[in-house]
């Protein structure tokens, strides 16, 4: 590709250098993506004569800049094409970090690909081999909002640490990320969180002023003490959790033996599978666990006794978690995942209380959980994990992870308390009742699915009675679903 690219830049008598990410990335050894290369022609016309030699598609990223990506079919990768404006040290004044502002020369490339000399005016290859990120210059956020996430999020790719003055001017310009397209700062915020290690960069994002102009629903949180049986305050609980959802979901490794937590390859697969914009499920969780408990400084109540209270909180959280969800530009999958495990994230705890979740109880989470009942499970683990921090018990967890084993079971085999079968339909319960179709109906229905779970019934003749026996007392739903 980049020959074909040169040989057109030749036949000019024009220059063309590989800049950007890819230069950086070579140096590392790393796997190298996506390619930029600088041009000293019209960036659109080159584009537009590589459309065919090159079997791509040409997209305008940024008319004004003169930005053109050409999209390679077959899943080859993209070639992004700027204008080089005077020689690359220009060039390299108007990139953002130092580590992206090294270039290699395309002649040189075609001549020695090997020993190509690496064009450095602003101190990249220094802070490459120190493992910094450094901002080229006092503009570069000003020039670019998203840069403000993007220095975080190469800092956590790549193991590197930020330098303070870079830190500095990130504070100093946070507020330009609120007038950052919506989507951009999705991207970049997921690409952080879905990082092993990400409580440490939430951290981060938080000390730079950020991570509350990403999710202004958890400033509220900052300082809102809870009960005793709280290591943290809500806003350090919530970031805790996702350190937590990542060692329940074995993404780093930690004290197994103490705190082991179900595991195999069936679950593995689970969270493995993808669950909406190229993100698995164990990401969901983790985003889940950082929103899990942002309703609670607006539910927050002190009794008499001095018992903390937060009443009411997960039902207000999905709420507040479905808007912060749709002003990110999730999509309705994902955003319906991550507002249920809100929704439904004490409810593992709550029904092991007392000896043991019932079956009843148990066909009711799994109802209302739906396609995440499991990611809730794993959620309320984390949840458990993250609320006691240093001052859990191991009996205390090992109590806590049998419960949720046994309800990981429901699901596995497909017991009835998860999956009951179907003993009678709707034209049933019309017929033998005298119904009219309606949400009468399907009321009973449900009724019905949760009296087989709960062992109640086990016959087309028991469930029949039950319905008599409801509709006597002007009742179609003995348990309504909860909210």
């Amino acid at each position: 590709m980049l020959a074909t690219v040169q040989r057109r830049l030749a036949q000019q008598n024009a220059q063309g250098y590989l800049v950007g990410g890819a230069v950086r990335d070579a140096l590392l050894d790393r796997p190298i993506g996506d390619l930029d290369v600088a041009v000293a022609v019209d960036p659109k016309a080159l584009a537009d004569a590589l459309r065919s030699p090159l079997a791509a598609s040409v997209v305008a990223l940024d008319e004004r800049r003169r930005t053109f990506r050409l999209v390679l079919g077959r899943g080859r990768g993209v070639l992004d094409l700027t204008p080089l404006a005077g020689g690359p040290g220009d060039d390299a004044q108007r990139r953002d970090f130092t580590i992206d502002a090294l270039a290699v020369a395309l002649g040189d490339l075609a001549a020695e690909p090997a020993g190509a000399r690496v064009i450095d005016t602003v101190g990249g290859l220094p802070d490459l081999r120190d493992g910094v990120v450094r901002a080229v210059g006092d503009g570069v956020f000003r020039d670019d909002g998203a840069r403000l996430l993007r220095a975080v999020r190469l800092a956590a790719e790549l193991d590197f640490t930020l330098d303070d003055e870079t830190c500095s001017l990130i504070r100093r310009d946070a507020h330009l990320l609120e007038s950052v397209a919506a989507e951009r700062v999705r991207d970049e915020f997921c690409r952080i969180l879905a990082h092993p290690g990400a409580a440490v960069w939430l951290r981060l994002l938080d000390r730079l002023g950020l991570l509350t102009r990403i999710l202004p629903e958890l400033e509220a949180s900052r300082e809102v003490t809870q009960p005793k049986e709280h290591h943290w305050d809500v806003l350090q609980h919530s970031i805790e959790t996702v350190a937590a959802a990542e060692r329940v979901l074995r993404h780093v490794s930690d004290d197994e033996q103490r705190f082991p937590t179900p595991w195999d390859d069936e679950i593995a697969g689970y969270f493995a599978q993808e669950a909406g914009g190229g993100r698995d499920r164990g990401f969901f969780v983790k985003l889940a666990g950082l929103l899990h408990d942002v309703a609670k400084p607006a539910t927050k109540t002190i009794e008499a006794d001095g018992r903390i209270r937060f009443l009411g909180h997960p039902k207000l959280g999905a709420r507040m978690t479905q808007e912060a969800m749709e002003r990110l530009r999730f999509g309705n999958r994902e955003t319906g995942a991550v507002v249920t495990m809100v929704r439904e994230h004490l409810r593992p705890g709550l029904i092991s209380r007392d000896g043991g979740p019932s079956r009843r109880a148990v066909y009711r989470f799994f109802r209302d959980a739906g396609d995440v009942a499991v990611d809730t499970l794993y959620l309320s683990l984390a949840d458990h994990l993250a609320a006691r921090g240093p001052l859990l018990e191991a009996d205390e967890w090992l109590r806590n992870v049998e419960q949720i084993h046994g309800m990981l079971d429901s699901w596995r085999h497909q017991a009835p308390e998860a999956l009951p079968p179907k003993l009678i339909d709707g034209h049933d319960l019309m017929r033998e009742l005298g119904l009219e179709p309606g949400p009468q109906v399907g009321d009973l229905l449900e009724a019905m699915k949760e009296a087989l779970a709960a062992g109640e019934v086990s016959t087309a003749k028991d469930a029949l009675a039950l319905a008599r026996r409801l509709l006597k007392r002007g009742r179609s739903h003995p348990s309504p679903r909860t909210e």
